[in-house]
């Protein structure tokens, strides 16, 4: 498709013609216009040099849609020239399809007029508030720009075990995507080095060339433990005595008389009984004969037999009456053992191939504690698996008083898998005054990794020892000083910075962006001029939050540089809010549209007005509390103090007292000099104009105003007199001054002194030259803005504005909206 728009917005006019693949390009155009002097042309959406772009010798391609614009009321085949300084203005050359996209809003904060902050999910790293390490679960992986203190995610439950009745702690901990410069690792505000017993390790993305965002992060000894919330600190109880068990049989002497048989009812009461063969020991007891006779003995087990639901005990004793067997007998056999009390059984957390568990002794240990444990594994419906069932008993020894701590570890023999374990003291009590309790502090479930692959992010392993009376954690408060290293504006070379025009180009590329798509060279313009380190240009922030768009993330980092970020035909560029020193374009009713309507707004300092300035930032020492710049203009001037009703100002990526200041400053006057806006319809030349820029608005509809402004064109030039489009009010003046546009759209030096000549026509004490008037190049001639009684400075100063906003309409005009320019608004810089 071939598309020709006889403007840029293509209000007068535009022609749609199939692209015929039998010719090139260049002859497909050629059909349809006689010449292509002072147009522009674009293919598949890029805007390309028709001298130099070899696609317009091909022929082109089913899909290609190529758009060729010409100058305001060109129609036809005729073109027009040069019509730099009319109504396009200076930039009319760059005007394009899609030509402006609307600022992307900055994400603001409840209560606060301009927030200029990235909206955070409960991340340490922006709240400033009760600082300590997490897991952010289902989050975005904490993304730091410039120099921060920075509060590192938590990637997987602590690791806790107890060596040489120590506890050390260790916790993997996640700093930030891609890497940077760590110059300290701290607990709150104590270095890791100055820790007795600490270690950290830090683990970067493994890269050669490229970004490391893009590489990948290889850990190596990996342990991750799952705690079992139940177990917290339970009491393993002393053994129980076994009751005596009660039953009816027979029994039958054997040889030597000190050697029977007790035969009964098998049952699991008497499981205790076969314990304890073949060397227990039990209290038997019964009544025989017709005596009766009582047997009444410790007898030893030597073993047993079952049959037939019956089990056949066999005792020795030192004596025997001379019974020999009888039926119908009441046994009391009193087992002389104990029985272990369990703590358990316990599910695991997760499916896994260690086990870890915790024992500790709070009141010390005088003797020796023998502690069983036993696991197995399950299926899903929790039933044991057979033949996976092992059991261990450990031996504990001491003569202390000191409270002692013991990590236990085991590596089932069946693998991974989902356990259940138990616990049970084995021996008696051993000190009467309590100094061996034992409790099951924790257990754990563990997967090992002898190395793990994470995607482009550096990680610090932080190993901390705890007090010998420690039987908890506290809160984590690990902390590290980071530098993000970021691409040049330039080049793919990485360092650390903490410029606001790095950290764009570097957030800009990595979400797959090509760096022509973004305006480096006016981000370069912004460094050289102030210094790329500047205070002034910095970006110390974090984004924490997956639901920021790159829009967003771009205007979040070019707020703390006081710019702002707009969309400059195919390519995202900045302008930074700063002292300009000339209009770029001026707006009156020749290039404000006749359907559009003028709008001014003055806001008074009315009592519910804000009073005063209120920036927070973060604390530039410590980066771990908020600070603020408070300023007040209830005088009329600007003077540091609080104020009842002030605007308040967030920048949680600003941790420099000279940046927030300045920007504070700004705020301030801004309030006391930028109280005038204004909202028209302007035709389609303000399509050559960024946000931000600098223009003269002369109210079309009250020429003569309070700024005093009138406009028009230049239609002739003899000599030094000149005729305007419009007769000028000279208010009883005999002289006024005059300012003019030349070709390139520019003002052409100072305002002239002028005179009113004869018929209406303009007298100048001296011709810029430049000046002009329209022809068949030129769609309009020089435009002017005049005032009488007005010095130079004056008339220079006067219908001064920013643009704030502008916004293409359907029909090719384009609404806009300014803001108030006065130079004292930028006097703290």
């Amino acid at each position: 498709m071939l598309i020709i728009l006889n403007d840029p917005a293509g209000v007068t006019g535009r022609q749609r013609h199939q692209l015929d693949a039998a010719v090139s390009l260049q002859a497909n155009i050629e059909r349809h216009i006689s010449s292509g002097y002072e147009c522009t042309l674009k293919i598949n959406g890029q805007e390309v040099d028709p001298l130099t772009d070899a696609r317009l010798d091909q022929a082109p391609s089913e899909g290609d849609v190529v758009i060729l614009t010409r100058r305001p009321a060109g129609g036809g085949g005729g073109l027009l020239g040069s019509i730099s300084g009319g109504l396009l203005g200076p930039k009319a050359a760059k005007a394009i399809v899609g030509w402006l996209a609307p600022t992307p809003d900055v994400p603001q904060a409840a209560n606060y007029e301009d927030a200029g902050t990235a909206v955070t999910k409960n991340s340490p790293n922006n709240s400033l508030t009760a600082q300590s390490n997490a897991a952010r679960a289902y989050q975005a992986i904490p993304d730091v720009y410039g120099y921060r203190r920075v509060w590192p995610d938590l990637i997987q439950p602590s690791t806790v075990e107890y060596i040489g009745n120590v506890k050390f702690v260790t916790e993997w901990l996640c700093v930030s995507r891609g890497k940077g410069t760590i110059t300290d690792v701290q607990y709150a505000d104590t270095s890791i080095l100055n820790i007795a017993g600490a270690t950290y390790q830090v683990f970067e993305p493994q890269t050669s060339a490229g970004y490391p965002e893009f590489s990948t992060t290889v850990l190596t000894d990996v342990l991750e433990t799952f705690e079992s919330p139940e177990v917290n600190g339970q009491e393993l109880e002393y053994p129980g005595e076994v009751s005596a068990i009660v039953r009816t049989g027979s029994f039958n002497a054997l040889a030597g008389a000190t050697t029977f048989t007790v035969t009964v009812p098998d049952g699991s009461p008497l499981d205790n009984v076969k314990a304890l063969a073949p060397s227990g020991t039990a209290v038997v007891q019964f009544s025989y004969g017709l005596g009766p006779s009582t047997f009444n003995q410790t007898c030893t087990l030597t073993g047993y037999t079952t049959s037939s639901g019956l089990v056949t005990f066999t005792f020795t004793s030192s004596a025997w009456a001379s019974a020999t067997s009888g039926t119908g007998v009441a046994f009391s056999i009193d087992p002389n053992l104990v029985a272990e009390r369990v703590l358990g059984p316990y599910s695991l957390a997760v499916s896994c191939t260690r086990i870890h568990w915790n024992i500790i002794f709070p009141r010390g240990l005088k003797g020796t504690v023998q502690i069983r444990a036993t696991w197995w594994m399950v299926n899903e419906g929790g039933a044991e698996i057979p033949g996976t069932r092992e059991s261990r008993v450990d031996s504990f020894t001491a003569d202390t008083y000191d409270q002692l701590f013991h990590t236990l570890k085991a590596t089932p023999v069946s693998g991974q898998g989902n356990y259940r374990v138990q616990f049970s003291r084995v021996n008696a009590q051993v000190d009467t005054n309590g100094n061996d309790i034992a409790k099951l502090e924790e257990v754990y479930a563990v997967r090992y990794y002898p190395s793990k692959s994470l995607p482009g992010v550096t990680i610090v392993k932080v190993t901390t020892k705890a007090t010998e009376q420690a039987t908890g954690y506290s809160e984590r408060k690990f902390n590290v000083r980071w530098t993000r290293h970021v691409r040049e504006l330039a080049g793919d070379t990485l360092g650390p910075s903490r410029n606001f025009g790095r950290a764009m180009a570097h957030i800009w590329t990595l979400a797959g962006n090509q760096i022509t798509g973004l305006d480096v060279s006016s981000l370069a313009a912004i460094n050289a001029e102030f210094g790329e380190d500047s205070a002034l240009l910095r970006f110390d922030g974090s984004f924490d939050d997956a639901d920021l768009s790159l829009g967003e993330r771009l205007q979040i980092v070019a707020n703390h540089a006081r710019c702002t970020v707009w969309r400059d035909g195919s390519r995202w560029t900045v302008t930074r809010e700063q002292a300009k020193p000339y209009p770029e374009m001026q707006f009156d009713y020749r290039n404000l549209a006749a359907s559009g309507e003028s709008s001014i707004s003055y806001s008074a300092n009315l009592p519910a007005s804000f009073d005063g300035i209120e920036l927070e930032y973060v604390k530039e020492d410590t980066q771990a509390t908020k600070a603020y710049v408070r300023l007040s203009i209830e005088t009329g001037e600007v003077v540091s103090a609080s104020s009842r009703n002030p605007k308040k100002i967030r920048l949680s990526g600003c941790t420099t007292m000279a940046q927030a200041e300045n920007r504070a400053q700004m705020e301030a006057r801004k309030l006391l000099y930028q109280r005038t806006t204004v909202s028209d319809t302007a035709l389609s030349d303000a399509a050559a104009l960024g946000l931000g820029a600098l223009v003269r608005w002369v109210d079309p509809g009250d020429f003569g105003s309070a700024d005093g402004l009138q406009a028009g064109e230049v239609i002739s030039i003899n000599g030094d007199i000149i005729a305007t489009s419009e007769p000028l009010e000279w208010s009883g003046e005999t002289t006024g001054r005059i300012i003019f546009t030349g070709p390139d759209g520019q003002y052409l030096g100072t305002p002239v002194e002028c005179y009113p000549a004869d018929g209406g026509l303009v007298e100048l004490a001296s011709v810029p030259s430049g000046l002009y008037v329209a022809d068949s190049a030129r769609q309009c001639g020089s435009r002017y803005a005049f005032a009488a009684g007005l010095t130079a400075d004056e008339v220079d100063s006067q219908g001064l504005y920013t643009l704030v906003d502008a916004t293409q309409g359907g029909d090719g005009t384009v609404s806009i909206a300014l803001a108030q320019y006065d130079p004292r608004i930028y006097e703290a810089d």
